[in-house]
């Protein structure tokens, strides 16, 4: 074994040495993680929810149940049907009539978009203006999407926090509920490459992120005047990632913002089988790469690299067909790659068993992130029926 192929694994023993050891590093820090235990806020708080549905009969319900049963009281949900034709309709209508007082229901959708104009965040402007319309006054407007469910503390807790930093936007990184076996298999793989290029304490330092905010859009509460003053959705009506484009708005306009842990705060199943997996992460991945093709690259390599490469010498060498002390070198990178796997599955509550998959699951994230670069490039990402316009790619 060369000179040279020692270093390259004593190279990938140390990357992922160092991973671990800021893994543990971050798990202790308090800091920018909330636990729904926070003091509520002390002034006028109103909630607005706003929750853009399109065919989302599987999970509409249990979404508008946890945002209603909120222990907040000033709360009102508005549920934006965007043109759905899968029963989604049906169950908003049962469910308005059992909760007049809580609950607007608005119908639209399902017809050429304005032009300029993503799907979602046209959806999430009429909800907003709705909102802002109805006599409950909001103070704030949480954004959130139909596969989300609300611990009954996250208004609450959320608000509190937000009113007591100065927050204009406050977002954040929820529990992630996995029941497929491909979810298992690919979303802690996605999921970790995405937290891993995005330190909170750069994050949420506006000095050193360069004028590269992140937000969710699983949990953005906005104060009112602050997405009334960046002219609403209407600053990232032509973004794939609206959440990444508001909060690049927001810190444009000169208002604080704020990316946090809350996964006792909220959950959601992101996607329910490996074609929706598929599209839904084609349609964002090269996108959050602002449509960097040399980050593409650079990523995919690095994966293939110091993650894939270990896996596959080392099987190689079990089966006889590089010599046994590749199996070591190659073994040591296998073992650090699976404790941090092993450790970040303890601490965000993932089934350790299919962290054994760490290395098939990083060879479909290789192919996941090419197939995203190559449809937007072909202009042919698609979510939820519509076409995505190649113009519309960039996050900001």
């Amino acid at each position: 074994m060369s000179l040279l192929l020692q270093l390259f694994f004593a190279l990938v023993a140390l990357v992922w040495t160092g991973a671990l050891l800021k893994a543990v590093k971050s798990r202790r820090d308090s800091r920018y993680k909330l636990t729904g235990q926070e003091p509520g806020p002390t002034g006028p708080s109103k909630v607005a929810v706003i929750i853009p549905a399109r065919n989302e009969v599987a999970h509409i319900e249990a979404c508008v149940a946890t945002a209603i049963a909120q222990d907040h009281a000033a709360v009102r949900v508005f549920v934006l049907d965007d043109g759905s034709t899968d029963g989604t309709g049906d169950v908003l209508a049962r469910l308005q009539e059992a909760h007049p007082e809580r609950l607007t229901v608005l119908t639209g959708g399902g017809g050429p978009l304005p032009e300029g104009w993503m799907g979602k965040p046209w959806a999430c402007q009429r909800a907003g203006e709705a909102a802002l319309a109805d006599a409950f006054h909001p103070d704030w407007l949480l954004f959130t999407d139909a596969d989300v469910r609300l611990a009954p503390s996250a208004l609450r807790a959320a608000t509190g926090y937000a009113e007591a930093q100065g927050l204009d936007l406050l977002s954040g990184w929820g529990s992630l509920t996995m029941d497929s076996f491909w979810e298992k298999v690919m979303q802690p793989v996605v999921v970790g490459m995405i937290l891993g290029g995005n330190d909170m304490d750069k994050v949420n330092d506006p000095n050193r992120r360069s004028g590269n905010p992140i937000a969710n859009g699983q949990f953005i509460l906005l104060r009112t005047e602050a997405w009334r003053g960046v002219g609403g959705h209407g600053a990232v009506r032509g973004n794939v990632l609206d959440d990444v484009g508001m909060a690049k708005a927001i810190e444009a306009s000169g208002r604080k913002l704020q990316m946090v842990f809350m996964r006792p705060l909220f959950s959601c199943r992101m996607y329910d089988s490996m074609g929706a997996l598929w599209e839904g992460w084609t349609k964002n991945l090269f996108a959050g790469m602002n449509r960097s093709w040399p980050t593409l690259i650079a990523v995919i390599a690095f994966t293939g690299l110091f993650t894939v490469l270990p896996y596959l010498v080392l099987l190689m060498a079990l089966f006889g067909v590089v010599a046994p002390i590749w199996a070591a070198w190659a073994g040591v990178g296998v073992a650090l790659v699976q404790g941090l796997r092993l450790y970040l599955d303890r601490t965000f509550g993932s089934q350790a068993l299919y962290g054994l998959t760490h290395g098939l699951g990083s060879l479909l994230l290789m192919g996941l992130l090419l197939n995203s670069g190559l449809k937007d490039l072909r202009g042919t990402a698609t979510w939820k029926g519509r076409t995505i316009p190649r113009q519309a790619a960039p996050g900001g």
